[in-house]
């Protein structure tokens, strides 16, 4: 049972390293492209303002998106292994 609390706290660590990573490779795109968005339309006015302002709601989508598919995922198909391997 100790080995398996090993497995689980590297799964985690390991886990949350993709997931910050993952976090702001997903926040620089959202970004860009609200920023592409606001160079086409020409838009008068702060630009960082604007993003910032528009970025809010991008952000918290892509945490819960993020924390389902990165850590949820693994740790049910890592419960399911071993609970049929068993």
């Amino acid at each position: 049972m100790l080995g398996m609390g090993r497995v689980a706290i590297v799964m985690l660590v390991a886990l949350s390293v993709v997931y910050i990573c993952m976090f702001y490779y997903l926040r620089s795109g959202a970004r860009m492209r609200l920023e592409e968005d606001w160079v086409h339309e020409g838009r008068p006015g702060d630009r960082d303002d604007w993003i910032d302002q528009r970025l809010e709601p991008a952000v918290s989508r892509i945490r819960v998106w993020l924390v389902v598919c990165v850590y949820v995922i693994p740790v049910v198909g890592l419960i399911a292994f071993v609970w049929l391997s068993n």
